[in-house]
Order: C-alpha cells, then structure tokens, then sequence
C-alpha cells in the first residue's frame, strides 16, 4: 500500500474511486449518482487545490487508487488558520490500517504547514468506525447538528464537529 500526493494525472483513478467508495456507503454526504465531473472538470480541481495549498493523498494498492484523503484549508482571512478535510476508502480495504497511514502522513504534512493551526471534520455520527479512528488521533468533538442527515430510509441522523489543534 503506497500513500502519495495526488497529481492532475490522477483524475481519472480518483474520479473511479469516489463512484465506487461512495456506493459502497452511507457515511459520505455526496452520493455516487452526484459525481457528475469529466476528468477534465477533476484536473482543474486538482490543479486548483495544489495552487491553493490543500492537500490530496491517495491511498494505492495493485496501482489502484483505494483511498483519499482530502483537505482544503479555509480562505477567509479570519478563519485560514484552520482547514476540513474528510477520507474515503473502499470497503474491502478498510479495517487494514489504511486510515491510520493516511491520517499519520496528512498530520505530519499538517504541523509542518505555515499558520496551520486547527483540522476539522464532519462525520456521521453513526460511523463509528471513522470516529474511534478520529478519537484515536486526538480529535475531540465540538459541536453536534442534530438531525442534520436525513438518509435514504428516510430517518435521520446527527452530524459530528471535530477538531484537533495542531499547534
């Protein structure tokens, strides 16, 4: 399993990953039928994220692209000492340590980072496997959005805030 920054190149692969990670759950807020970029609409992502300063890790396996973590710092002025980020990985690849490699690499990439201070994330709080891997890192929950979710079934579900300070 390679952990690696992501190139415009990888349009195509993480374009794949994300129709067939976001079919496979119910803990992304975009479904897959939502995916609606052409390759060439993801390369001017990319590009625009690299420029930007956000990151983009790609989790590969057999050269397949398994797993992503993304994150995109916050432009405001008042608010660019922090940024969100979120992680999606295919299901047969979960529960191998892939998420603990990417939140290890993005961290470090993270501390490292000029005027970075504080990473957030929102998460489902049914996904409990996501969780314990936040907690586990040092994240702490900061706010709740009570019925924020409202699932295909039709029930609804809140939505974590975390947070972990960085420096």
């Amino acid at each position: 399993m390679q952990i690696r920054s992501a190139a415009r190149s990888d349009a195509e692969a993480i374009l794949a990953h994300c129709r067939k990670a976001f079919r496979e759950t119910d803990f992304l807020m975009t479904e897959a039928d939502e995916i609606n970029l052409t390759i060439e609409e993801e390369e001017v992502w990319i590009e625009k994220s690299l420029q930007s300063g956000d990151l983009i890790l790609l989790a590969e396996h057999d050269n397949e692209v398994v797993g992503m973590l993304n994150f995109r710092r916050s432009k405001s002025k008042k608010v660019n000492h922090l940024g969100y980020f979120g992680i999606t990985i295919q299901e047969k690849h979960c529960d191998q340590g892939l998420g603990s490699k990417m939140m290890k690499q993005f961290l470090k990439w993270a501390e490292e980072e000029p005027g970075l201070e504080k990473i957030c994330l929102e998460v489902f709080a049914y996904n409990q496997r996501a969780i314990h891997l936040y907690r586990r890192f040092g994240f702490q929950e900061e706010g709740r959005k009570v019925k924020h979710i409202k699932r295909k079934d039709g029930t609804y579900a809140d939505e974590l805030m975390m947070y972990k300070f960085i420096k």
